[in-house]
C-alpha cells in the first residue's frame, strides 16, 4: 500500500522512502470523527484512513479509488516519529451512529421519550469489547510547526493495545538510532538552581532565579571562566567546576553579557540598564597589587531612565564598538559606544574609556544586530536590514519580491539569526524557514529554502551546522544538504549563548571565527530537566524542594561525528555530508 502514497500537493518532505533500510513497522486502517453539525455527525461522521507506521514517520492517509486503480493521499502532514508521543487513555470508546442507532432501535425505552435520562450508555461499552458499534480511542500528539491532537479509532481494544506497542517500540527505537548518531551531546554547566525565594543565592555552586545567558571566557593569565546571569545577578565559576560558581553581582533581569578581552571588561544588560565592570573588580588575578592597573567597578553606561532592549559588541574599522538599542514610538534608536585607550605612555595605567560615538535610527521595531566584516545587519519587521555605519545606508534583503516568487508573505516572516557559511554566501533565518543568498541578498540555491520542523524562537551556528531551537527541542541541521541530522527533546528550551559576546583581542572581526575548530563547543542552552535527553550528563541537585523543576544549563559539545580530527570547516571538508542526502523541501 505504502508504494502508492501520494499528495495532492507538492511534497515538502522526503520520507526516505527509496532507501533499502525503510521499514514498515505496523500498518493498517483507523477510523475518525468528522466534525459536522450533529445529524450529520450522526449520519456519516465516520471515516476511514490508512495509517502506516514507517521506522521514521507516521503517515495518515485516505483512499481514494478501488481496486488497481486505488491510491492514498496524505491527509496530514506526516510526522517524524522524534516529534510523536502517545497521549493517555482518558477519552471514552464512543459508539458509532450513536444518535441515529437509538432512534431507529426497536423497543426504545419509554423513559427515553418522555426526557428522563437513562443511564450513559458509554459506561457498559467497555464491558462488550466485541460489540461492532463501539470504536476504541488511540490519541498522538505530534509536536512541530504543525503540531496537533488527533483521535483515531480502533474496532477493538486489542487493535488499539497493537497499534500503542508499535507505536512505543518505533519511538524507542528511532531515539535509538538518532542518540548513536548524536552531532552534539549535552553536558551540563550547572543544574542547581532554584527560585528566589526558597534558598538564599549565598549557597556554593547554587544559581538562583530564571537563566537568561552565559558566556564563558578566558584571562591573560590562562584562568577560564563562565559567567551566568538570571533574574537575581551575576554567577562566575570556573568550568566543569559547578561547585566553584558565585554570585558576584546582585542585580536584577541579567539578560545579556559580553566581554571584552582586550580590555577587560565585563558588558551587561540588567533591568534594560547597560553596565560594565572591570574585570579585575569581580575575579582579581594573582598579580601583586602594586603590579595592578587602575580599574573600575561597576558603573552603568546608558541613562537607568531610558530602557535598552539589547546590545551587540563588534569591530568596526579598527574601532571596538558596543551598540545599544532603546525603543522610540515605533523607530529603533541606536546608540554606539566606542571603547579606547590612552596612547600616550603616562596614561599606560588608566583605564580604558566608554564614550559615545555615534546615533542613528531605524524606522522600524528591531530585535537584534550582528556585526559583518564591514558593515552590520538589523534584523527587524522589515527584514534582514544590511547598514554601512560609515554613511548610515542601509538595504533589506531578501527584496519583497523575492519572499513572494517563494510563496512566503512579506512583513510576516521574523528574521531570527543571519549565518556567512562561505565568503559569498549566506543563510537567512526565519522563523519557520532559512534562505540561501549571495551578498546581494538574492535567492542563490534552487531550491533556495530549507523548511524547519518546528518555529523557531532562536537560532545558532556551529559550523557546519545551523541549531534551531524551539521550546520543546532543538533542531540541528546540515547547512549544505538542509538535512534535519539531530533533535534533543526536552522542556523550556532556550539558547542562553549562540558564540557571541566574546570579543577576543586583535582585529578579528565577530564572524571571522566561523572557521576555527568546530571540535570547540560554542553554544549554550538551559531546559527544565525533567524532559532531558538520556545521554545528558547527570548533575546532582541540591538544596531544590522535590516539587520544583530545575533548570538545567547545558553545552552543546561537538561529537566525534562532527568532523574528522584536524581538519576545518570548510565547504569540501564537510563531516558528514556524503551520509546525507541532497535536501529535498
Amino acid at each position: 500500500m505504502w508504494s502508492k502514497l501520494c499528495t495532492d500537493k507538492p511534497a515538502r518532505q522526503d520520507l526516505g522512502l527509496t532507501d533499502s533500510s525503510r521499514e514498515v513497522v505496523h500498518a493498517g486502517p483507523l477510523f475518525r470523527q468528522t466534525e459536522n453539525s450533529p445529524l450529520k455527525r450522526a449520519m456519516s461522521s465516520w471515516k476511514q484512513l490508512w495509517v502506516v507506521l514507517f521506522d521514521n514517520y507516521l503517515v495518515m492517509a485516505k483512499q481514494k479509488g478501488q481496486g488497481a486503480d486505488a491510491r492514498y493521499v496524505v491527509w496530514k502532514p506526516p510526522v517524524r516519529l522524534e516529534l510523536l508521543a502517545l497521549e493517555s487513555l482518558s477519552i471514552r470508546p464512543v459508539q458509532r451512529n450513536n444518535t441515529l442507532s437509538r432512534m431507529m432501535r426497536p423497543g426504545r425505552s419509554d423513559s427515553s421519550a418522555s426526557g428522563r435520562i437513562s443511564p450513559d450508555p458509554a459506561l457498559a461499552w467497555d464491558t462488550h469489547p466485541g460489540n461492532a458499534d463501539t470504536y476504541y480511542p488511540l490519541s498522538i500528539q505530534t509536536h512541530g510547526k504543525h503540531g496537533a491532537s488527533y483521535t483515531l479509532y480502533t474496532r477493538t481494544v486489542e487493535e488499539r493495545s497493537e497499534w500503542r506497542r508499535k507505536m512505543r517500540e518505533a519511538i524507542e527505537a528511532r531515539k535509538a538510532v538518532r542518540e548513536a548518531g548524536s552531532i552534539f551531546r549535552l553536558e551540563t554547566i550547572t543544574a542547581d538552581t532554584a527560585s528566589s525565594q526558597e534558598v538564599p543565592a549565598q549557597q556554593a555552586g547554587l544559581v538562583t532565579g530564571r537563566v537568561f545567558c552565559t558566556l564563558p571566557f578566558g584571562l591573560a593569565d590562562g584562568r577560564r571562566f563562565i559567567a551566568i546571569g538570571s533574574e537575581d545577578g551575576v554567577w562566575i565559576g570556573m568550568p566543569n567546576q559547578p561547585q566553584s560558581i558565585r554570585r558576584v553581582m546582585s542585580l536584577k533581569m541579567v539578560t545579556q553579557i559580553a566581554f571584552l578581552t582586550e580590555y577587560g571588561f565585563l558588558i551587561f544588560l540588567a533591568d534594560k540598564v547597560l553596565h560594565a565592570a572591570d574585570i579585575e573588580s569581580v575575579v582579581p588575578s594573582s598579580t601583586k597589587q602594586g603590579e595592578q592597573p587602575a580599574s573600575f567597578g561597576l558603573q552603568r553606561i546608558s541613562n537607568p531612565h531610558t530602557p535598552i532592549h539589547f546590545f551587540s559588541v563588534g569591530r568596526w574599522a579598527g574601532r571596538t564598538l558596543i551598540i545599544s538599542k532603546k525603543r522610540k514610538a515605533l523607530d529603533s534608536v541606536f546608540r554606539i559606544l566606542e571603547v579606547t585607550r590612552s596612547k600616550e605612555p603616562w596614561a599606560a595605567q588608566e583605564p580604558p574609556k566608554i564614550m559615545v560615538y555615534r546615533d542613528f535610527f531605524l524606522p522600524s521595531d528591531a530585535h537584534d544586530l550582528l556585526f559583518l566584516k564591514t558593515k552590520v545587519c538589523v534584523l527587524c519587521a522589515k527584514g534582514f536590514e544590511i547598514m554601512d555605519l560609515e554613511d548610515f545606508s542601509s538595504a533589506t534583503i531578501p527584496l519583497d519580491e523575492d519572499l513572494r516568487g517563494l510563496g512566503k508573505r512579506p512583513g510576516t516572516c521574523k528574521p531570527i539569526a543571519m549565518f556567512r557559511i562561505r565568503d559569498d554566501e549566506f543563510l537567512l533565518c526565519y522563523e519557520e524557514f532559512g534562505l540561501y543568498v549571495d551578498k546581494r541578498g538574492t535567492p542563490s540555491r534552487s531550491p533556495p529554502t530549507i523548511e524547519w520542523e518546528g518555529v523557531a524562537m532562536q537560532a545558532a551556528w556551529h559550523a557546519p551546522y545551523v541549531l534551531l531551537f524551539n521550546p520543546t527541542f532543538i533542531e540541528v541541521r546540515h547547512v549544505e544538504s538542509g538535512r534535519l541530522a539531530q533533535l534533543v527533546s526536552g522542556q523550556d528550551i532556550r539558547c542562553v549563548w549562540d558564540g557571541r559576546g566574546l570579543l577576543p583581542t586583535g582585529l578579528t572581526q565577530q564572524l571571522g571565527d566561523d572557521f576555527e575548530d568546530p571540535r570547540t563547543p560554542r553554544i549554550h542552552a538551559v531546559m527544565d530537566d525533567s524532559e532531558m535527553s538520556s545521554f545528558a550528563t547527570p548533575c546532582p541537585i541540591q538544596g531544590t524542594p522535590s516539587h520544583q523543576r530545575p533548570q538545567h544549563v547545558v553545552e552543546l559539545v561537538p561529537t566525534e561525528r562532527l568532523v574528522v580530527p584536524g581538519t576545518r570547516y570548510s565547504p569540501s571538508l564537510l563531516s558528514v555530508a556524503d551520509t546525507l542526502p541532497a535536501y529535498v523541501p
